[in-house]
């Protein structure tokens, strides 16, 4: 693949405690919609694809539940970026 075509993939995991608007804050990032009632959720990974400075970067988001006894916290060693919201 040349240089040109080269996409990075950063993955991001939305911790925090239940309820406290982890995939609301998600949904609004990557579907640009505010979603005011939502099912609690246990954990859902979403794609997005985005351009900075000119290059196309894929970010894997992970939406995790408001407990550690999902899948999401086995993967943090892969994880780059955390957005803790509180």
């Amino acid at each position: 693949m040349s240089r040109a075509g080269y996409q990075r993939e950063y993955h991001i995991a939305v911790l925090g405690s239940g309820g406290v608007g982890k995939s609301c804050l998600t949904m609004q990032f990557v579907q640009g919609v505010f979603v005011e009632r939502y099912d609690p959720t246990i954990e859902d990974s979403y794609r997005k694809h985005i351009d900075v400075d000119g290059r196309h970067v894929v970010l894997e988001i992970m939406d995790t539940a408001g407990t550690e006894q999902f899948t999401a916290m086995r993967y943090y060693v892969q994880i780059l970026i955390t957005m803790l919201v509180n």
